[in-house]
């Protein structure tokens, strides 16, 4: 058999080495070196032709060795993966019990339960009531907040979000000698598209059988707090209100937020504050299998993505947010019903609320130390170390790296010309891996209507199969295309040297996530010192290389595909992709020659698999909310259906399914998020009062406004926009608007309220000189018309569910506008995301409204539109 040797200087191979013609070259080779042009086969052929049996089988101790710790590591993972059995009701009083929790979440989640709905209120009491069962000191806080989150903005305007009656659960587990309080944190409430039974009855669950296997315990050393938050989706309002009121959380509580972004899945510790090293080590401590990586920190903060520690964090408070990730197309939809929920995952999370709890409640919290730390998960061990260790970590590992190439340049092995050409090609491989996987998965994900809601589909562990088949396949055609240009030693080396460029980047940029390429990279160039040495020319050398380069890599990256699936759903499937194809990219530097079928039979592989994913059905029992909207202009007399979504068979009964998308700025200025829109027939609906006085000048030129705003036909919703000026500041009922800062360009002012009372809502404005525009609209339930009984025969429910709204706004006292959405259907319906239709842990909500006129416009309408009720009042 002629052994293949490929020129490392011109990154091709040789006349003679393809004729097996060139054993006087064997002997010229340096220590380490060898006949095959891959790092992981030195000194082929050294013993002459008397050798040549031996290093034929030689040749093979590399990746066979290879192959075998892959599979070790693989199965450690999977071992390491597996959840918790869910305990029963007869579980010992002292531990947590699945079953027990459960039993909570049939009782909370029956309906949905946004805030102000009956639902919501029935919630609210079951918890008062199973707190005050088990002896707490369990109090009920009524108060207003208000925040400013443009993230979670349903239609992309740079939103305010105020609510007048919020109601917060705290309990009180007194401790004997507190040093710092300890509060378990979750919200009661849920969006108005489904029961929200993970989203989050499970955390509320959890967190009632936490208070109660906590108190079959000794009594703790610092007080325990069980805080159960309002109006959480609707902008962490009970958050921002609970931080306000003095002396109902201590600024030095220790906050464990609990929360749920799926159906099933562990629970991960995802997010923490400042100096929380050692948050972080009790964690791994009092919850062995707890599920914590310092790369989902680090990623989080690059999210727009918020919870209720958000607030905390913001106000100063240590502690961690926990929250489990897969089965994201049950998220804030109808489908998240107690029959969705998986018990190992209420156990799972539960396990961890209970270690947790009863570790900081016996601690001594005065003096904890200072620090960050990175920190991960490999082979069921935690590592930790100092944060600020990342990048010196990085750059040793690059100097590593400098120096190993110096040592073969020195020898001849390699070029820098040779290591650029090969650093091409690794990146290639990547980028065409990534992009194709980006450009199939919504062919793939076609026949599953929640995929246009969720970027996601409920089974993707079959297309994730599929794509990584055909990562394997681009990365070895692209290797085998390139040889002549850059040989296998060049390809290695040019793979090993984009793992270092990721290092040092990461360390600079994602500290808390370096260690998935720091890692593995040092263990590749310790690899590659010891196969260039005299100790790769024997057997127990290239097995000690083999686990040197395969166990660090395969311990941190194999984990981190399905988890980046999870998190980021098949639409974002490159991501994972992408990191598999840095694995692929070695893979000339395992086999001793890359067979050419290899890439023909991972593309079978990955069309049959792909195409078979594309054909499975959709996920059955999962409705996908059709989405509706109506609106009536009450200045132009008009009416307008809208929809987020491509036509369905219900949705097209009422607007044509050729509608294009397009801009409703005409009927609400800054709103950018494009929808489908079509002509309605009148169901003309009474706008707002609205009232404006004007309450004195500002040195500048500016004024100080007061608009009262009052339903009148019972809404308890209202949004507010003021356009034509700067707004400087603002107050709402005697809540304060903590931000004031005036979106930029000519986005209005916006400001949504909630729980306005049948008296109306009070706002006081700052503006800025010129002539200002106030535009408020009221919001109720209700689909009008045809629409009324919506898909299926569902009704709209009562106050605060998920099936409909309707919005009805006005400028000054005869202008209105009514608006519906977001019907439930039981059969598949398409819905559209992206952008900011959902923001991560955010549900939807489009109100519409109408524009109004401002005094620079003279009461003058354009040509050919009816006039309308609309009075003009200058605000000056």
């Amino acid at each position: 058999m002629a052994l293949r040797r490929y020129d490392g200087e011109a990154g091709g191979s040789r006349p003679e080495d393809r004729n097996g013609s060139a054993p006087a070259r064997l002997n010229d080779l340096r220590p380490g070196e060898g006949a095959h042009d891959g790092p992981g086969h030195p000194g082929a052929g050294r013993a002459g032709p008397e050798g040549t049996g031996r290093t034929t089988a030689g040749r093979w101790v590399f990746p066979a060795a290879v192959a075998v710790f892959a599979a070790l590591c693989l199965s450690l993972v999977a071992w390491n993966s597996r959840m918790p059995a869910a305990r029963g009701p007869d579980a010992p009083a002292d531990t947590f019990s699945a079953a027990r929790a459960a039993a909570h979440v049939r009782e909370i989640a029956t309906d949905p339960r946004p805030s102000g709905s009956t639902a919501h209120t029935r919630a609210r009491e079951y918890i008062v009531r199973t707190l005050t069962a088990l002896g707490l000191d369990t109090r009920v806080h009524t108060g207003a907040a208000a925040s400013h989150r443009p993230d979670l903005s349903p239609i992309g305007a740079d939103s305010r979000y105020a609510d007048l009656r919020l109601r917060n659960v705290v309990a009180r587990v007194p401790g004997t000698a507190g040093t710092r309080p300890v509060a378990l944190v979750t919200h009661y409430d849920s969006t108005e598209a489904g029961p929200g039974a993970n989203d989050a009855g499970v955390p509320v669950s959890v967190l009632l059988e936490t208070a109660r296997a906590l108190r079959e315990g000794p009594p703790p050393r610092n007080d325990v707090l069980f805080v159960f938050t309002d109006a959480e989706e609707s902008g962490l309002l009970g958050a921002q209100a609970l931080v306000a009121e003095p002396g109902t959380l201590p600024p030095d509580t220790v906050i464990l937020n609990f929360e749920a972004r799926g159906s099933r899945g562990p629970s991960l510790m995802f997010e923490t504050g400042p100096d929380a090293g050692w948050l972080v080590r009790a964690l791994t401590e009092s919850a062995p299998d707890a599920r914590a990586d310092s790369l989902l920190d680090a990623a989080y903060r690059y999210m727009p993505n918020l919870t209720d520690f958000t607030v905390f964090q913001e106000a100063g408070h240590q502690g961690m947010n926990l929250a489990y990730l897969d089965g994201y197309t049950h998220y804030h939809g109808a489908g998240d019903t107690p029959e969705r929920v998986d018990p190992a995952t209420v156990q799972h999370q539960g396990e961890q609320a209970l270690g947790l709890a009863r570790a900081l409640a016996s601690a001594d919290l005065n003096s904890t130390p200072a620090g960050d730390s990175a920190y991960f998960r490999v082979g069921g061990w935690f590592v930790s170390y100092p944060l600020g260790a990342a990048l010196p970590a990085a750059l040793a590992t690059a100097g590593l790296g400098l120096a190993l190439l110096l040592r073969l340049r020195a020898r001849g092995a390699l070029t820098v010309g040779a290591v650029l050409r090969g650093f091409a090609v690794a990146l290639g491989q990547l980028l065409l891996a990534a992009g194709a996987a980006f450009g199939l998965a919504p062919l793939v994900a076609a026949r599953h209507p929640e995929f246009a809601h969720y970027y996601d589909i409920g089974a993707h562990g079959p297309p994730l199969a599929g794509f990584l088949s055909l990562t394997l396949a681009v990365g070895c055609a692209l290797a085998l295309i390139a040889r002549r240009w850059a040989g296998a030693r060049a390809q290695v080396a040019g793979a090993v040297l984009l793992w270092i460029v990721l290092s040092v980047l990461s360390a600079v940029t994602l500290p808390g996530g370096s260690h998935v390429f720091v890692w593995p990279t040092l263990g590749l160039l310790s690899a590659a010192a010891v196969l260039t040495s005299r100790a790769g020319a024997t057997a127990g050398g290239r097995v000690l290389a083999a686990a040197l380069g395969t166990v660090p890599a395969a311990l941190l990256v194999f984990p981190l595909v399905p988890l980046l699936t999870n998190a980021l759903g098949l639409g974002l499937v490159a991501v994972p992709v992408a990191v598999a194809a840095l694995l692929a990219a070695l893979l000339p530097g395992v086999l001793p020659v890359l067979p050419r079928l290899l890439p023909v039979t991972a593309a079978v592989v990955a069309t049959a698999v792909l195409a078979a994913a594309a054909l499975l059905p959709p996920e059955p029992g999962n409705p996908v909310r059709a989405d509706l909207l109506y609106l009536w202009d009450a200045d132009r007399r008009t009416g307008h259906w809208i929809s987020g979504v491509p036509a369905d068979d219900w949705s097209g009964d009422f607007l044509p399914a050729d509608a294009e998308r397009g801009s409703v700025a005409d009927l609400w200025p800054g709103w950018r998020v494009p929808v489908r829109r079509g002509p309605a027939e009148a169901f003309p609906l009474p706008g707002p009062r609205v009232t404006t006085k004007v309450l004195g000048d500002t040195a500048d030129g500016g004024r100080r406004v007061r608009v009262t705003a009052a339903s009148r036909r019972g809404a308890d919703q209202l949004v507010v926009l003021v356009s034509g000026t700067t707004v400087r500041g603002w107050s709402l009922t005697g809540v304060p608007g903590l931000h004031a800062d005036d979106p930029a360009g000519d986005a209005p002012w916006e400001l949504w309220i909630r729980h306005v009372p049948a008296r109306g809502a009070e706002l006081e404005l700052e503006l800025g000189a010129g002539p200002a525009t106030v535009r408020v609209i009221d919001r109720t339930q209700g689909l009008p018309g045809p629409a009324a009984d919506g898909p299926d025969g569902t009704r709209p429910p009562r106050s605060g569910s998920p099936h409909s709204e309707r919005l009805a706004g006005r400028h000054h006292p005869d202008a209105g506008v009514s608006a519906v959405r977001d019907v439930v259907r039981r059969r598949a319906a398409v819905r559209r995301q992206g952008g900011t239709w959902d923001r991560g842990w955010r549900s939807r909500r489009h109100p519409r409204s109408v524009r109004v006129g401002s005094a620079g416009h003279g009461g003058r309408r354009p040509r050919g539109e009816p006039v309308g009720h609309l009075r003009r009042r200058l605000l000056q």
